[in-house]
């Protein structure tokens, strides 16, 4: 049932007076939607601001008047305002009415009442007590008049002119239209027309519901999601701290413990030293007085004595070098320790940042190597030079993910390449991947391995002494650190075991080799 402020308009808060039904659903006043336009330019719905489509014309009465009538809401506002009335029988006038004709819309007295039963006319009606009758029920009993006699009950429906009709317009005036139903039937195919509106509506009402109640478990889990991740990284960035604290204090204690060693040893040669001046300071005085004081055979006597006795003092100044030597510096293990701890931060900046579909070349490739093609062609400037011909992957290696390149141009027959994984970040990876003292690295060349400085044979690794022109070669490291080596997509076997991750993909353009392209990764089982 609907509530007395469900039939007010929004902006009048009045009863509705020809209510219309604006695009988003909501119902306004005629009247007061032509002024809400006027009012302000591109003017939308004050309710929800929801746009209002304007005619071509441009005018507002226009804009309003192509707007559908909601008939049913009129009907209640009517149906209310009979409802609302005064109270007296519409025949006697001033007797108080207790009962109401459904069809004629007619309040009755008690006498009236059962004149109004007993008439032919009226026989049938309905009459019902004004206290239990409702504006809907009213609404649905006001019988349908024809739009030609409003004062007969209309039993046809015109549809070519959309207008009920009596019998007696229905023989004359539709005569030649072409769809003239019965007004029951057409009513009822209207009803069953809105029921499967209302179905679909409440299904889609339902759908809606589900869908947001969907984004908003969504919604849920990402404030859920944020959270956790935030903790995460409260937690990495607490153990950053820790490990600067430990760093820090570690250094502190470091520098301490050198600093109090040699502290103590100059300490102790200082005691030694004011010890020796000492001696010498007493027997100086004792010469000094000699000479001033002493008679000439006491003299004699005596000067012996000082002389054995000042040969016999340490009057060396010669102090241990280390003694002077200058603290070792902490200046470069403190650099040392900023370094590596950039490089992992730097490495968690990749890992974080970094997409895994796609193996990127880092631009520093040294002097003779230049990348194009959005970093993922590696081409040789001189192609006869050996040295500074590496590429290396920008960003930290997943595991159980082949990174994989493919020689694009050769200068000869025996094309060949070298490749493998190191820890060595490529900001730091500037001259030579080859040298010997490259820790935590393994380097695959054609049948030898080096690991870590030593160099193992690997028959399987053969075929890079000559690759064609499209040959792909890559590696993979896999969840249990196994290094393998990929050419053409064919798995050659474990070059290596137990190598340290996070590491990074290198590749080395050889003398033959010109140009190679990183292709997209791919996971493998």
């Amino acid at each position: 049932m609907a509530q007395s402020h469900e039939r007010e308009c929004a902006v009048c808060t009045e009863d509705f007076t020809t209510p219309k039904i604006l695009p988003c659903g909501h119902l306004l006043c005629r009247e007061c939607v032509i002024s809400w336009m006027d009012s302000k330019p591109d003017a939308g719905c004050p309710l929800c601001r929801c746009p209002i489509v304007k005619q071509s014309d441009g005018s507002s009465s226009a804009t309003v008047d192509a707007l559908p009538t909601d008939f049913v809401m009129e009907a209640l506002v009517e149906s209310a305002r009979v409802l609302s009335k005064d109270h007296l029988c519409c025949v006697c006038e001033d007797v108080r009415a207790d009962f109401i004709c459904m069809q004629c819309q007619d309040m009755l007295c008690s006498a009236c009442t059962k004149v109004h039963k007993k008439m032919s006319v009226s026989r049938s009606h309905d009459v019902e007590s004004v206290s239990t009758v409702t504006p809907e029920r009213l609404a649905a009993s006001r019988p349908a008049l024809c739009a030609d006699h409003g004062d007969k009950h209309a039993k046809y429906f015109c549809r070519e002119h959309r207008l009920p009709v009596c019998s007696a317009c229905k023989s004359h005036k539709h005569k030649v239209c072409r769809e003239t139903n019965y007004l029951d039937d057409e009513i009822k195919s209207v009803q069953n027309s809105l029921t499967d509106l209302t179905k679909n509506l409440v299904e889609a009402e339902q759908k809606l519901e589900q869908a947001i109640g969907q984004v908003t478990s969504s919604l849920q889990e990402v404030d859920v999601s944020e959270q956790e991740d935030m903790a995460q990284v409260d937690k990495v960035c607490d153990r950053l701290h820790k490990l600067v604290e430990d760093v820090f204090n570690k250094l502190k204690d470091k520098c301490r413990k050198k600093h109090l060693k040699i502290r103590k040893s100059l300490c102790d040669v200082k005691t030694g030293l004011s010890n020796r001046l000492g001696k010498v300071t007493s027997h100086k005085h004792i010469v000094t007085r000699a000479v001033a004081v002493s008679p000439r055979p006491a003299l004699i006597h005596v000067t012996q004595a000082l002389t054995d006795r000042v040969n016999s003092l340490d009057l060396s100044t010669d102090l241990q070098g280390e003694v002077w030597a200058k603290p070792l510096s902490s200046v470069e293990c403190c650099q040392e320790v900023v370094r590596r701890i950039q490089d992992e931060l730097l490495m968690l900046k990749q890992m974080t940042e970094s997409e895994p579909s796609v193996l990127v070349f880092h631009e520093n490739c040294g002097k003779n190597i230049r990348l194009t093609n959005g970093n993922r062609t590696a081409e040789k400037i001189e192609l006869n030079t050996f040295g500074n011909g590496v590429v290396v992957s920008r960003d930290p290696m997943l595991a159980n993910v082949l990174y994989e390149v493919r020689v694009d141009a050769g200068t000869g027959v025996y094309n060949n390449l070298s490749l493998g994984v190191t820890r060595i970040s490529p900001a730091r990876l500037t001259v030579t991947l080859w040298s010997r003292d490259l820790q935590d690295s393994v380097i695959i060349m054609p049948a030898l391995v080096f690991h870590q400085g030593e160099s193992a044979l690997l028959p399987l690794a053969k075929e890079l002494w000559s690759l064609e022109v499209g040959s792909r070669v890559g590696v993979l490291v896999t969840s249990s650190n196994d290094l393998h080596l990929y050419i053409n997509g064919q798995d050659q076997g474990v070059a290596a075991k137990n190598v340290t991750q996070p590491c990074f993909a290198v590749f080395s353009i050889s003398r033959s080799v010109s140009k190679v392209t990183a292709l997209p990764t791919s996971r493998r089982t």
